[in-house]
């Protein structure tokens, strides 16, 4: 196993080699400026490249996104506020010609833009170290976010099939969360009966979906020949249960809660019959109660391409989607001869 680094100390120590905290952070600022990637439209079966950025040299390899959800969802919210997506992690960038090639043109740029001639040299010594070798330099890769990688190796050498990747490397599980904080939910296609601007007191108000949903699958993946990598993974969502909010204190039972049913190709709910169907007891007067519906996601991933892969629950959280409908109320007139 070969393993050589770049640092941004400028220290070495048995395989590490020298280099500026200067240049690491024009280095960071550079990835930084990468990171996002073209935004695509996320309709069903649509793709994206890169969260990571792809520019420059051969054998560039960056994290590709396909989706399979409804045109104008929202983002998924986790149901539990200490989970977060991966930041920071390590995966194949340049081969050893791409990233000597690379070090040339920042140096060509100067201090300022690029890296000084000390820095440059120090960079030489490694590439030139790594000539006619098997393998890739697998490079940082942290994402668009307030929090920061540590300091810490900016490149690592890393010999082709080598069975001991650097530690953050990019696996399975890391494209799993990466996959969950791309997804996109539908909002609850709560319908109502009477409907929202037809409601009155004492009357029950009914629930049911205007049409069915499904499931919802973000697949992340990663394919680097030159790197001897080609990993995928695939968060899915499926719709479990919708509960739905008054909005009000002046209604019986503030609030229902009703478990989706598959029908009609989908998931669907309807609450004739279920025995909680929300009650208004006192008219909303010259405005509306805002009533919320939200809709719990059961999330799994699975190491595949394929939303059919046999699913991993892992850490992923819950998902949940909200809406909101405002919900007119007015009192029964009765007019007595």
């Amino acid at each position: 196993m070969s393993r050589r680094s770049l640092t941004p100390h400028g220290t070495r120590g048995g395989s590490r080699a020298r280099t500026t905290a200067t240049v690491a952070a024009l280095a960071c600022g550079l990835l930084l400026a990468s990171a996002g990637g073209a935004a695509a439209d996320r309709g069903t079966g649509t793709t994206d490249t890169g969260g990571s950025g792809s520019s420059g040299g051969d054998g560039i390899s960056a994290v590709v996104y396909a989706y399979h959800s409804p045109e104008g969802g929202q983002p998924m919210t986790s149901s539990t506020g200490n989970w977060s997506p991966p930041v920071c992690w390590f995966e194949p960038r340049y081969t050893n010609d791409a990233l000597a090639k690379h070090n040339e043109e920042m140096e060509d740029k100067g201090p300022l833009e690029g890296i000084d001639h000390d820095t440059a040299e120090n960079r030489k010594e490694e590439t030139d170290a790594h000539k006619d070798k098997d393998g890739m330099w697998w490079e940082r890769t942290p994402v668009m976010s307030p929090r920061s990688c540590e300091i810490g190796e900016l490149w690592i050498w890393v010999d082709r099939g080598d069975p001991d990747p650097p530690a953050d490397a990019v696996d399975p599980e890391i494209l799993a969360g990466l996959a969950y904080d791309r997804t996109k939910l539908p909002a609850p296609p709560v319908d109502l009966k009477p409907n929202e601007d037809r409601n009155v007191v004492n009357l029950p108000t009914k629930i049911e979906f205007s049409q069915p949903l499904d499931r919802v699958w973000t697949t992340a993946s990663l394919a680097n020949e030159q790197a001897g990598i080609n990993i995928a993974a695939t968060t899915v969502a499926e719709p479990v249960s919708l509960r739905i909010d008054a909005g009000t204190e002046y209604a019986e039972p503030s609030s229902c809660t009703y478990d989706l049913v598959k029908a009609d190709g989908g998931y669907q709910v309807n609450s004739d019959g279920s025995g909680c169907n929300i009650t208004y007891r006192k008219s909303s007067g010259e405005g509306a109660y805002s009533m919320e519906a939200q809709i719990v996601w059961d999330v799994t991933w699975n190491p595949t391409a394929s939303p059919d892969g046999a699913p991993r629950n892992g850490d992923l959280p819950d998902g949940l989607s909200v809406s909101e409908q405002e919900v007119t109320v007015k009192e029964i007139q009765t007019v007595v001869r």
